[in-house]
């Protein structure tokens, strides 16, 4: 991948930092204000699950498949459920063909450490007969535009996905796997609704959701994974540090802002209705 940092010139680094401190944003936006979702869910008909989401003009497509196979043995009645990222080139000229790099390992990590944390996923109901037979759910996002902020996004999606799931139903029958013609939904399987907020910093300014203009001139970035009431994961990435204070002021703002965008975004509402 080239280096993202060459492309961005610095007259226009400094535009966006004398803007920045006067808490304004080259898109209009305050420092805490992310820009808007629009949210699809049970867009593709192959998939057990599926939701298609934009934030800004950054868009994740992700989908939802599973296969039957045996549980770890220290886990012998759980499912599992992997999730991975895909940085299609046709997104962004930022991204290049050939196995995944540290930016789609970063995302499917965060993602998945923010839903698995947060105890998202009731995975004893993914269990069809302890130590024999379990699901194994494949979430994967695909990146169709890349604007910034890659990880609420695929945050948001990865969650639609889940809430819009419908597999079918197996139990362990005289003649092995047998279907039983129900399905396991969302409202089976959804425990929580972890949500992911990601910070950029440049010099001692903090801002939420940083779009790819301000993200190729980030010195670092942070990602905090909340529940309704708790903190369930913090990621760090860049040279940046941030300090006691900073993390103490924005887990306490990650609550609030996410309390509020929970109300926004109504995710409940893309449960399936299939039974």
């Amino acid at each position: 991948m080239m280096n993202v940092k060459r492309i961005v010139s610095r007259i226009e680094k400094n535009y966006i930092l004398s803007n920045l401190r006067k808490e304004e944003r080259i898109d209009g936006r305050g420092l805490w204000e992310y820009r808007k979702f629009r949210i699809e869910s049970d867009t593709i008909a192959s998939a057990e699950g599926s939701a298609d989401v934009t934030l800004g003009d950054t868009r994740i497509i992700t989908g939802l498949k599973y296969d039957i196979g045996q549980p770890f043995p220290d886990l012998p009645n759980e499912g599992v459920c992997t999730v991975m990222a895909e940085l299609l080139p046709l997104a962004s000229p930022l991204f290049e063909r050939g196995p995944p790099d540290e930016q789609s390992i970063e995302l499917a990590r965060v993602v998945d450490r923010g839903i698995r944390h947060a105890d998202c996923i009731q995975t004893q109901k993914l269990c069809i007969k302890e130590k024999e037979a379990v699901y194994i759910l494949f979430l994967d996002m695909y990146v169709i535009n890349h604007d910034g902020n890659l990880i609420d996004t695929g945050g948001v999606s990865a969650i639609t996905t889940l809430l819009s799931a419908h597999l079918p139903e197996g139990i362990i029958g005289d003649n092995g796997l047998e279907w039983t013609g129900k399905y396991l939904t969302g409202d089976d399987l959804v425990n929580e609704l972890p949500l992911v907020l990601t910070y950029g910093k440049i010099d001692d300014i903090i801002f939420l959701d940083p779009n790819l203009p301000e993200e190729l001139v980030c010195e670092g970035k942070i990602s905090i994974s909340v529940t309704e009431k708790k903190i369930t994961s913090i990621q760090k990435s860049g040279a940046t540090t941030f300090s006691i204070d900073d993390i103490k002021m924005l887990g306490k703002k990650t609550l609030e802002i996410s309390q509020k965008l929970r109300k926004e975004l109504n995710l409940l509402q893309y449960k399936t209705s299939i039974k």
